[in-house]
């Protein structure tokens, strides 16, 4: 009785207007997503690799000594474009794509000698809108493509759903059959569900179908997967609008009352609610401003050269074998001071990135944020990627720094007093011993993060659909 319904509704979907308006609409927006990312994705990934390039060349310079890496370090670290940046571009033009190594140089005593201070990793800042939770511009990418259109289709298909039948007096006359009234609402469900589906599956296939024989991208098997996941992802946010749909569809009696009460729904629900919330949840969270943040930076520093003030205002560097008092104070101090700039430097990021995940988790009250944060994490773009990247970062920085200590450790003509020129080995480094950074996208880490985005869709869907199906039963026809 169901597959029996579900044909007739499919029929009258088929053959009306606004299911050959989907259609073309959904594919001409997927045509157009495809065209504008083979150039951008080619562009930055070139970029990419000439950046990685000369930092990779840099470090080959620098390998010819060995104080010359404690004080240059790595280099800038650079995060590797996605190959599903089409589905979801994640406002990556408002994110650092590098993290760079930063060192301070300071002028000691009055004959004009200076001294430079170890590197350490710095958090660059490239744009003003960079923490923005809802950018100005909008890509027409996957993840725009479901939250915003997917939500008006479905809206167009059930608006009149049990409305208008209700209105022409067909309902009646159905349910004299002595059909369930469960039956029929699902059976309207999985017609409107698979009469949107498949223009949405067609235009989907061709948009992969002039990506993948363009050359400019390779997705392997991981790529796939979390293309069919973000596919269930549609899927399961379509159903959502279309349980709202019904809901509101067989709550009132004529179907222009429906229509005008679910766009207002839509407007506020996923325009308005994801930027405002958003703006209000940021700024409950404020960050330090770039003042606050070089006052508290410079105090420790401050402190750190009143500790000794003889010994590292006027300092007695030498070669010794053991170190000096002094070359040894100084290795500390450059030490410490590296130290603590870096930890004040993430801890002034790690306070922004606290700030954006509760604006995140305020405003996932709307399945459209739900969807954009979900296929980012898929993607491999935005936020979360971001910060994996970061943890990447660190975890480097560390491994790098003890492949220092150990190259030094190795020079039996160094006093082993890692910071000061005096006290680090001079030695040549092999370049291909050296760790070299490479950004991997966490594939784990992305189903991981986009688990619990994906149990709320299904959430909103059980609650709305449930609704949907109580509000039917109880129907006056």
């Amino acid at each position: 009785m169901i597959w029996h319904l579900t044909k007739r509704e499919l029929y009258d979907h088929l053959n009306s207007l606004r299911f050959a308006f989907t259609t073309v609409l959904l594919i001409t927006l997927m045509i157009i997503n495809a065209v504008a990312y083979l150039d951008a994705h080619k562009a930055r990934s070139q970029a990419y690799r000439k950046k990685v390039s000369a930092s990779l060349d840099e470090m080959r310079s620098n390998a010819d000594n060995l104080y010359n890496l404690v004080i240059e370090g790595p280099g800038n670290l650079y995060k590797k474009p996605s190959s599903l940046s089409f589905c979801a571009s994640g406002g990556e033009a408002f994110i650092p794509e590098s993290v760079r190594g930063d060192r301070a140089t300071w002028s000691i005593g009055g004959g004009g000698s200076s001294l430079r201070g170890i590197w350490r990793m710095s958090y660059p800042q490239s744009n003003p809108n960079l923490w923005d939770i809802m950018p100005d511009a909008t890509d027409v990418d996957w993840g725009n493509i479901i939250s915003i259109v997917l939500g008006l289709v479905a809206i167009l298909f059930t608006f009149d759903a049990i409305s208008s039948e209700k209105e022409h007096g067909t309902l009646r006359l159905i349910l004299s059959n002595s059909i369930p009234r469960g039956t029929v609402l699902v059976s309207k469900f999985f017609a409107a569900l698979i009469t949107i589906s498949v223009p949405f599956l067609i235009a989907a296939l061709l948009n992969l179908f002039l990506l993948y024989t363009s050359g400019s991208i390779s997705l392997g098997m991981s790529e796939w997967g979390r293309l069919g996941v973000i596919v269930f992802i549609a899927f399961i946010y379509l159903s959502i609008f279309l349980a709202l749909g019904l809901l509101i569809s067989s709550r009132v009696n004529h179907s222009s009352t429906s229509l005008t009460i679910l766009l207002l729904i839509w407007t506020v629900w996923i325009v308005l609610i994801p930027s405002t919330l958003g703006a209000l949840a940021g700024g409950l969270q404020p960050t330090r401003t770039r003042e606050e943040f070089h006052a508290q930076r410079m105090d420790p520093f401050e402190k750190l050269r009143s500790e000794d003030g003889t010994g590292l205002n006027i300092p007695f560097l030498s070669r010794k074998i053991p170190a000096t008092k002094e070359t040894v104070s100084w290795a500390e101090y450059l030490t410490e001071e590296a130290t603590v700039n870096e930890r004040l430097n993430e801890a002034h990021v790690n306070a922004q990135i606290a700030q954006i995940q509760l604006a995140r988790s305020v405003t996932r009250v709307s399945p459209a944020s739900s969807v954009h944060y979900a296929v980012e994490s898929l993607a491999g773009t935005g936020f979360t990627r971001h910060v994996q990247f970061l943890a990447q970062v660190r975890r480097y920085a560390g491994e790098f720094r003890a492949f220092l200590i150990e190259a030094d450790r190795a020079d039996p003509e160094s006093p082993h007093a890692i910071g000061p020129k005096e006290g680090t080995s001079e030695k040549p480094v092999d370049f291909a011993s050296i760790p070299k950074f490479e950004d991997r996208i966490s594939f784990r880490g992305a189903y991981t993060a986009a688990a619990t985005d994906i149990l709320l869709l299904v959430l909103f869907f059980a609650v709305l659909f449930a609704g949907a199906f109580l509000s039917f039963i109880r129907v006056d026809v």
